[in-house]
């Protein structure tokens, strides 16, 4: 199993061709983009977990983890040099808007998982406060500054006039811009908002109405051709998502430790190995909040209303300018291959995690 670790401007140029050919153990060759280059134990069902268990191995698949950002991931997955991104699904929405033959598979994340936040010293009480000061952002193609603008419209403001944007990075460089006073809110997600805690700060995290309606969160996409070509790839790495997910809810703690042994370098540094499972710990529960099932759910599978709902936020707010059909932007085709399989068998494997 791979995971390589290369810039947005390196993937386009160095991934394998669409229709992969196997690898030399007879396995397919897959690469999944991840929008994001921080790979903590927040991503751990999506990659660790699945590694550790050989669960893409033993459904005949070689799987190689691209961490990079949305932007760079989109492009290699329409290039044709990634096979599956895991992203949110702004990007997604407007590429698709403009024609791009971009589709949602799973949903991963099942609410909004992106925030405005402050520090609990701020005068910054509210939404309205806002205006006139100045918010960082991993980049400016991220999904979550689409629906932070669209919090500031929704409390009356205009997003392009009554807020500066800045790119502040992720990590400690972000929480450096925040507490510093370089800016004055922090647009973030949920895993950022815990490795901040997890760093001494106390935050105060803003959201609305509008926001809470935001269902269709992270998700993988592919392109519609592949779905065609390889609809038996697709279900197998995902259902091996799903169970990386009922084995990371079932287990968080062995999650952890099989998490620093497949990508050690997560593993927080200057601390007490104590205090690093603490901080890895508090991630991974921060992001159980997203993936849990409601009842009457199942793994990987898209809301309809989700997704209307996204696309009437993003008109609202000025993000999406084109025309899209909701039904053109996921399939649910999947659902049934990627939920076969026996819960309360893979909760057991789950203990065995560590």
């Amino acid at each position: 199993m791979k995971s390589t670790w290369m810039a947005g401007a390196a993937i386009v140029a160095g991934l394998g061709a669409l229709a992969a050919p196997a690898s030399a153990a007879g396995r397919q060759a897959v690469t999944i983009a991840i929008g994001t280059n921080v790979l903590d134990t927040s991503q751990a069902n999506n990659t660790s977990v699945p590694i550790a268990t050989k669960c893409w191995e033993k459904e005949g698949l070689d799987v190689t983890i691209q961490p990079t950002n949305s932007s760079a991931a989109t492009q290699a997955v329409l290039a044709g040099q990634a096979q599956f991104v895991l992203m949110g699904p702004g990007r997604a929405v407007i590429a698709r808007s403009q024609g791009a033959p971009l589709k949602a598979v799973y949903l991963n994340m099942r609410k909004n998982f992106q925030f405005p936040v402050v520090q609990e010293s701020s005068p910054i009480r509210s939404i309205q406060d806002f205006k006139g000061k100045t918010m960082g952002v991993v980049s400016y193609g991220a999904q979550l500054v689409a629906i932070i603008k669209g919090m500031i419209a929704e409390a009356g403001m205009d997003p392009q006039k009554d807020i500066t944007i800045v790119e502040t990075g992720v990590g400690a460089q972000a929480v450096a811009a925040l507490t510093s006073g370089r800016v004055d809110v922090w647009g973030t997600w949920d895993s950022q908002i815990a490795t901040a805690e997890n760093m001494g700060l106390k935050l105060r995290r803003f959201t609305s109405p509008y926001a809470e309606k935001l269902k269709f969160g992270s998700s993988y996409f592919v392109r519609d051709d592949y779905i065609q070509s390889h609809p038996d790839v697709i279900a197998k790495l995902l259902r091996c998502v799903a169970k990386g997910t009922v084995m990371s809810l079932e287990n968080p703690a062995g999650t952890v430790r099989t998490h620093w042994k497949v990508y050690p370098a997560t593993k927080g540094s200057g601390v007490s190995d104590d205090e690093a499972f603490r901080q890895g710990m508090h991630i991974l529960k921060v992001r159980a909040e997203f993936l849990e099932l409601e009842k009457g759910e199942k793994w990987g599978e898209f809301p309809e209303q989700a997704i209307v709902d996204m696309v009437d936020f993003m008109k609202a707010t000025g993000e999406l300018k084109g025309d899209v059909n909701p039904k053109d932007l996921y399939t649910n085709q999947f659902v049934q291959a990627i939920n076969d399989f026996d819960a309360d068998a893979v909760r057991r494997e789950a203990k065995a995690l560590d």
